[in-house]
């Protein structure tokens, strides 16, 4: 029998015990310096093992010394920085400047029924449907977050069952675990610089994030039209990086390359291990560089290197970046979480190399 969802008021919302419980396990799935931040936001101690902290935090909701809601505003702060998905954009070719402007854009959002969400958080935990949380904006930045459940099977070995039989015959029972996510998705208009970014927290990979991006732009679509925004291409920017780690020049290591011809071949050269870089063998080099020359790129795995020369000015990194440029689905992906200044410094190169 199922476990019954027992429904608890807070001073900001309603939340039921299972919405709860899967909160409060993102946020100890956080690294624990992100954990530190947030109980050092709300007055307590950072001392002991996870489940020191969970029953602290336990016994502080059952006070209400802290409120479910903070929580969930932190993890929209920091979720979108952790692992993720990330298309680039170019803005409009038409004015943009009264995007630029509070008192308009206030009165643009009210008219589509949307202005209770300007500079506003919404603390929605799994809504059914695709829900905006947030509307930030200022006269350099806009930023919408939106929020939605998902849910999925997953295979499980562990909970296979062969000791059932049905009229003589053996039955085998295969395992799937039920599980559910809250997945965030935020898109970002620079108003000054006039690009985007929309970012997709990681899912599993039975998930499209092609139709996740289709999803959050219908929503949007009464009030901000994504048509109007060109998505930055991926197969050049795979090129571009394998030429400058050809050349010395590199700001990356490869760890993989694919390549794909006008035909549909595809090749890929690849390192014995990420710690080793592609490049570096004369053969693989001229193999690779030739194919390259006549192909488009496919998939790079590449690893973004910290301050170590001189073609790294400006450069904030202190650790490698793990990131993937998906040419295929002109798709960045973060298959770590990072820190919100290194994840805008890595697309920020990556859209300088994309022209």
């Amino acid at each position: 029998m199922a476990k019954k969802s027992t429904r608890s008021t807070h001073a900001s919302g309603t939340f039921t015990s299972d919405e709860q419980e899967l909160i409060l396990t993102d946020l100890l799935s956080l690294k624990k310096t992100q954990i530190g931040v947030f109980l050092e936001r709300c007055r307590l101690s950072k001392s002991g093992t996870k489940d020191q902290i969970r029953m602290r935090l336990d016994e502080a909701l059952v006070d209400e010394s802290i409120l479910l809601s903070q929580v969930v505003e932190f993890l929209d702060e920091v979720i979108p920085w952790g692992k993720q998905h990330v298309c680039l954009y170019t803005g409009p070719k038409t004015s943009i400047t009264n995007w630029r402007k509070p008192i308009w854009l206030g009165a643009h959002l009210k008219k589509h029924r949307v202005g209770k969400y300007l500079n506003a958080s919404l603390p929605l935990v799994l809504p059914e449907k695709m829900k905006i949380s947030s509307i930030l904006h200022n006269e350099r930045r806009l930023r919408v977050t939106a929020i939605k459940r998902r849910d999925w099977w997953e295979r499980n070995p562990e909970y296979d069952r062969s000791d059932a039989t049905v009229a003589g015959d053996d039955i085998e029972l295969r395992a799937y675990v039920h599980r559910v996510t809250r997945s965030l998705v935020a898109f970002e208009w620079d108003l000054i610089a006039n690009n985007a970014i929309l970012q997709i927290s990681q899912l599993p990979r039975r998930f499209d994030y092609t139709k996740v991006a289709e999803e959050f732009f219908n929503l949007i679509a009464p009030w901000l039209d994504a048509s109007r925004f060109s998505l930055v291409e991926m197969r050049a920017t795979i090129k571009k990086l394998h030429e400058l780690e050809e050349d010395r020049r590199g700001e990356t290591r490869s760890h993989s390359i694919n390549y794909r011809t006008t035909q549909g071949r595809r090749f890929e050269g690849k390192s014995a291990s990420p710690d080793d870089p592609l490049l570096g063998d004369a053969v693989i080099d001229a193999a690779m560089g030739a194919v390259r020359s006549k192909s488009v790129g496919h998939l790079g795995n590449f690893y973004w290197l910290p301050t170590n020369g001189k073609n790294t000015k400006g450069n904030p990194l202190e650790d490698e970046v793990h990131v993937i440029v998906v040419g295929s689905h002109n798709r960045v992906n973060f298959p770590t979480p990072n820190a919100e200044e290194t994840i805008r410094y890595v697309l920020s190169r990556i859209r300088s190399h994309s022209k």
